[in-house]
């Protein structure tokens, strides 16, 4: 069987051009798509208008359409015989005749493309239809027409040579994605896809009626769903005539199959509890109705145990399903009405992944009473038998630790919780959710080396991970690159999380991490500093969303939002996850470009002076941003020496993210002490950079600075690069001249105009128009202002 729609176009469009004299016949249960497919296919190849749609030629009345179904045409007096003797009296010669006449009034294009007879919904080709049908073929080629049928099933068997049959097999997982996101209004997730495929066995009619089902909850999945009830109309549709052929043997194996959703990100074939067997679930849930089985001995759950959040087992699933919808507010309130080990860990996990607020500060204890200590093997391992002592205890105490954190914002002992962290992170068989806890730890503590060899070390371990661990793998790779300043690596991990449950987009730690990303790649500025669902979020995720945001304000040159953010962010979490180096160098740096030297006030002061140890900065790029940071708070003139030896004497090569960050810092600095020159030179050769790194955001910022230090009025050196004819459209659009009105004028074609403009707004480091007018009336060149 094969999966998803290209072949079958290629198939259907090499058909409708080929010249030999052949019928094909497109098969696939009622809903699977063959008319859409068909359709799309024709038109791929040229066919749009002059291949015409037969449409119930099994009824008296047959009719005629275009492709989009605007115009018609009545065919009763050639419907198909329903008796072999009838044949003869078929008309094909005139049936065509009257086809072609009206295709040809209807568009003067008519034969322009290939001529098509889509014979649509046959039904079962029986084996008077197909003498029909190879009839109605050979007098359609002699008039250069090609015929193709659509067909539920065929029951005339075997067909003439000159018949192909082209099986419609179910929708791969991508295309039914496609599918439910172009036709309905929620974002689906992706194991609900999944679900939805397993049970429409990839039919996107009964896929879309059971998604119509389903609330808006369940389609994200914050609320779970195991599969319907009862068989929709569609499926009854689908299914009656293979229901009623079934013998009695069939349809009492049927009815009493195990029935249930499918494994994430797995086929069903894939099962090893027997439900492989099934290939069409609600075939076998209409055998049950038929039979009147009872619906709870088919190894299906109860709806009532589905939704029971006091049993641990229920509310273990529903964790490890991210089905938040079906929580309390705080997961506390889960581990305290069910107080087990298991369900503890799992709670915890959640409330860390989420960023949510796990401990009230009334509360003394770091899980509900009654849980037992042994709650911290199952956080970080999916079976602790035969870890050591030594590990288990480790772990123990960094649970603790990041609890604390999660509620004060504090690190008492930093230097405990990195040893214990390198006993914990090599032991086998971890859990993901525990992973991502310990990435988040190692890069807080500025060992963004430990953190990605731990990643790359339990990346082999994902064969049977939940929703939560999967989500979990991504947003620790998210925050490894955010750390790296890879924003389109953070953006992609991102949209893989958010790809199983949307709603990760309006949790805090993703919203920040995105907002990040978004600046450095787009230049995008965030629209609202508002945290989603306010209050519930803990002290360490709302200083690190203040940090995330704090780092975008900076990249877009929009210094004093950036002081505020990052000042709110290290009073809130003095431990983020992009380390205090980087997160106090960007708060010194905007300090710098935002506040005249003397004006700091005391509060900030007191942030700007960070203790870090020798460990913490020792990975190349935060070593890098600590002489940045030295550097910064030196204040030693123009040219700084102390610039000067962390740009160009570092022992090991920077990354391209922290050259950058290097060069804007020292630009930005010489240029607010009077050195114009030196600055700008830096700030170009940032300019250059970025453009090759992919981080083209930071051209936003760096022309706002510029603009906002240019007392003068002059323009940048990126205007003379730009060659004579560029100089003229750029004068034309500035002064709101149309693209058209620019071709008029300097008699090229549209086409040359918007390749030129484009090209210019590469030089110049903009985005469009907007930009370009901005950009002028900001730093206009002396070729633009006299023009």
């Amino acid at each position: 069987m094969v999966h998803g729609r290209d072949r079958e176009l290629r198939v259907i469009g090499h058909f409708a051009t080929d010249l030999d004299p052949t019928v094909l016949v497109v098969r696939g249960l009622s809903g699977i798509g063959k008319t859409a497919t068909v359709i799309r296919a024709l038109k791929l190849v040229g066919a749009g208008s002059s291949a015409v749609r037969v449409v119930r030629p099994c009824s008296p009345r047959p009719s005629a359409h275009d492709l989009e179904n605007s115009r018609r045409i009545d065919l009763s007096a050639w419907s198909v015989p329903d008796h072999p003797e009838h044949d003869s009296d078929f008309d094909a010669a005139g049936f065509l005749r009257a086809v072609s006449a009206w295709a040809a009034d209807g568009d003067g294009d008519g034969g322009a493309g290939p001529r098509v007879l889509f014979v649509d919904d046959v039904g079962v080709l029986t084996a008077e239809r197909a003498r029909w049908l190879q009839h109605l073929a050979d007098e359609a080629y002699g008039q250069d027409w090609r015929v193709i049928a659509a067909v539920r099933s065929i029951s005339a068997e075997p067909l003439s040579d000159d018949v192909e049959v082209l099986e419609l097999g179910p929708l791969d997982r991508g295309s039914l994605r496609r599918v439910l996101d172009m036709e309905l209004s929620v974002p689906v997730a992706a194991d609900v896809v999944e679900q939805l495929r397993w049970w429409s066995a990839g039919n996107p009619r009964l896929a879309l009626e059971l998604a119509g089902s389903l609330s808006a909850a369940e389609l994200r999945g914050d609320a779970s769903w195991t599969g319907p009830e009862t068989a929709g109309s569609a499926a009854r549709r689908v299914y009656r005539a293979m229901l009623a052929g079934l013998d009695p043997a069939t349809m009492t194996a049927l009815a009493t199959a195990p029935l249930g959703a499918p494994p994430l990100g797995g086929a069903a074939l894939a099962r090893r509890d027997g439900r492989s067997a099934v290939r069409h679930p609600l075939l076998a849930l209409l055998c049950r109705e038929a039979r009147g089985a009872d619906g709870h001995v088919d190894g299906r759950e109860a709806p009532a145990a589905e939704h029971d959040v006091t049993g641990a087992h229920a509310a273990e699933r529903i964790l490890d399903g991210l089905h938040l919808d079906e929580l309390p507010a705080r997961a506390w309130a889960v581990a305290a009405a069910t107080p087990e080990p298991r369900l503890s860990a799992r709670a915890v996990g959640v409330s860390l992944l989420t960023g949510r607020t796990w401990l009230d500060h009334r509360e003394g204890a770091l899980v509900p009473d009654g849980v037992g200590p042994e709650w911290t093997d199952h956080l970080w391992w999916r079976d602790a038998t035969g870890v050591p002592a030594e590990a288990r205890a480790a772990g123990a105490r960094v649970a603790a630790a990041l609890l604390r954190l999660e509620g004060t914002g504090e690190l008492p002992d930093p230097g405990t919780l990195r040893g214990d962290l390198r006993l914990l992170g090599p032991t086998p068989g971890q859990d993901w959710v525990g992973v991502g806890i310990q990435v988040h730890a190692l890069l807080m503590l500025g060992d963004v080396v430990g953190a990605r060899s731990l990643l790359a070390d339990h990346s082999g371990t994902a064969g049977e991970s939940t929703v939560a661990e999967i989500v979990a793998r991504d947003l620790a790779a998210a925050r490894v690159a955010a750390f790296d300043g890879r924003a389109v690596d953070v953006r992609t991990h991102l949209a893989h999380a958010a790809e199983l449950r949307p709603s990760v987009d309006e949790w805090l730690p993703a919203r920040g991490l995105r907002a990040a990303a978004d600046a450095v790649v787009d230049g995008t500025a965030p629209a609202s500093t508002m945290p989603a669902q306010a209050g519930s979020w803990s002290a360490r995720a709302l200083g690190e969303y203040a940090a995330d945001l704090g780092a975008a304000h900076l990249v877009v040159g929009q210094a004093e939002g950036a002081v505020a953010l990052l000042t709110i962010a290290l009073e809130h979490c003095a431990w983020p996850y992009r380390g205090r180096v980087q997160v106090r160098c960007d708060l010194v740096e905007a300090v710098m470009a935002s506040t005249p030297p003397g004006r700091v006030g005391p509060h900030i002061e007191r942030l700007l002076q960070p203790v870090v140890t020798p460990e913490e900065r020792s990975a190349v790029d935060v070593a890098a941003a600590w002489s940045r940071l030295r550097a910064l708070l030196a204040d030693d003139g123009t040219p700084s020496a102390a610039f000067e030896a962390a740009l160009h004497a570092a022992p090991v090569p920077m990354s391209p993210w922290q050259r950058v960050r290097m060069l804007v810092a020292y630009g930005r600095y010489a240029v607010t002490r009077g050195a114009r020159t030196t600055g700008t030179a830096l700030l170009d050769e940032a300019r250059t950079l970025v453009r090759l790194a992919g981080m083209t955001g930071w051209l936003r910022g760096i022309d706002a600075f510029l603009a906002e230090t240019d007392t003068g009025g002059g323009a940048g050196p990126e205007w003379e690069v730009l060659g004579r004819h560029e100089r003229e459209m750029v004068r034309l659009a500035v002064h709101g001249a149309t693209n058209s009105q620019i071709a008029q004028a300097t008699f090229v074609s549209e086409r040359t105009v918007v390749n030129r403009l484009r090209q210019a707004y590469t030089t110049l480091g903009i985005r469009d128009r907007r930009d370009l007018v901005r950009l002028a009336e900001t730093r206009p060149p002396a070729w633009l202002v006299g023009g």
